[in-house]
């Protein structure tokens, strides 16, 4: 509640205002996509009980298998760079990046699992290598029209420590 002071001379009106404000939140982009625990947030696959295969982002149905028998599984947080490019133009809509466009990079990230994700990548297009290692992180993409932090995920060089 905000008090405003209106009015002429010594006569005041008090006005009282009422603001509401709504509790702005973060959301992923797609629910299920990843998860956060106690050792940071991973990325949520799918790992068929039959076979083993590992698939992402996480499916109910096995590619191999082509049943319905996979079950969630935290990826792995690190891994390389295989083979990238450069995004150099604005991407048509539903893009909502930075106005200027500003390029970036998109790469593969081979995991220890074998699998490769696709994933925007957090660096300066021309310090990318193939072969560098990557480790995941989850940042804001966008504000939806209700104002909330949209969520995705991003690959960035390791920081040798």
């Amino acid at each position: 509640m905000a008090a405003i002071i209106t009015g002429n001379g010594p006569c005041f009106e008090l006005a009282l205002k009422m603001t509401v404000v709504a509790e702005k939140s973060r959301k992923p982009i797609r629910e299920g996509l990843f998860a956060e625990d106690a050792n940071g947030v991973s990325l949520i696959g799918g790992r068929c009980r039959e076979c083993a295969e590992i698939v992402f982002p996480a499916n109910p149905f096995c590619p191999r298998c082509c049943r319905e028998t996979t079950e969630p599984v935290a990826l792995s947080r690190r891994g390389v760079l295989y083979s990238f490019t450069v995004q150099r133009f604005k991407p048509p809509p539903p893009y909502r990046g930075p106005d200027p466009f500003v390029p970036y990079g998109v790469g593969l990230i081979e995991l220890p699992e074998g699998l490769r994700i696709t994933s925007v990548l957090k660096a300066e297009p021309d310090d990318l290598r193939v072969g560098m290692e990557m480790e995941l992180v989850v940042e804001g993409f966008f504000e939806d029209e209700d104002g909330n932090e949209i969520l995705g995920y991003k690959f960035r060089p390791v920081e040798e420590r």
